[in-house]
C-alpha cells in the first residue's frame, strides 16, 4: 500500500451520528433522561426525527430516525458526519470524492449546513459539511451546486431558506440552545 500525502486533505472533526430506531419515544426518553440530551429541533408528524444535543455549539450531536417498517436496515447507523472548516475544504473532498471510480456524491444544503453525502466501498454513508452562517430548523435538504462561487453559494442558500421556520443568524440560535442547555 502506497503513503498518502495528507496535505492534500483538509481537517476533519467528528459531529454526529444518525441512528435508525424503532420507537421514537423510548430512545427521546432515554437520551434526554438518562444522558441528559436536549431536543434541539424534530420534524413534523407523529414518527419524525428528532435532533439531540449536549454541547452549546452543535445543533445536534444524535439524530434519531424512526425506522420505516417496509425498508430493509442492515444496520442501524444512516450515516457518519465530519465537520470540515470551510467550503474551500468542503469543494476539495468533494473533488476527490466525484474522482474516485464507483463513487457517488450528492451536494446538498441542510440550510444550517452545506453537505456531501456519499457511501464507501462496502455501503457505508458519509457526510462532510461546513456550517452556514444561519440556522433553520429541522430536517431541512436541498441540492446545491459547489460549482458556485463562495458568493453566489451564500446568497442561493439565504434565498431558499429566509422565509422557512426558524429562521435566525447561528450566533442567535446558539444563544438560545446555550440557554436551554443551562436550566
Amino acid at each position: 500500500m502506497s503513503a498518502v500525502d495528507n496535505k492534500k486533505f483538509a481537517n476533519m472533526l467528528l459531529s454526529h451520528i444518525e441512528l435508525y430506531v424503532q420507537d421514537i419515544t423510548l430512545m427521546e426518553s432515554f437520551y434526554t433522561q438518562s444522558l441528559g440530551f436536549v431536543v434541539t429541533d424534530r420534524g413534523q408528524g407523529e414518527n419524525a426525527m428528532v435532533f439531540l444535543s449536549r454541547s452549546p455549539k452543535e445543533h445536534h450531536q444524535i439524530v434519531l430516525n424512526p425506522r420505516q417498517s417496509h425498508r430493509l436496515i442492515e444496520s442501524p447507523i444512516d450515516h457518519i458526519s465530519f465537520r470540515v472548516e470551510s467550503i474551500s475544504d468542503l469543494r476539495g473532498f468533494n473533488s476527490l470524492l466525484t474522482a474516485s471510480p464507483g463513487i457517488s456524491v450528492q451536494a446538498v444544503s441542510h440550510g444550517s449546513a452545506w453537505s456531501v453525502y456519499f457511501r464507501d466501498p462496502e455501503g457505508n454513508r458519509f457526510e462532510i459539511f461546513t456550517d452556514t452562517p444561519w440556522y433553520v430548523n429541522q430536517p431541512c435538504k436541498f441540492a446545491i451546486n459547489l460549482d458556485e462561487s463562495d458568493g453566489q453559494l451564500l446568497q442561493s442558500t439565504k434565498a431558499k431558506i429566509k422565509d422557512m421556520a426558524g429562521f435566525s443568524d447561528v450566533e442567535k440560535w446558539q444563544a438560545s440552545h446555550r440557554n436551554r442547555l443551562m436550566k
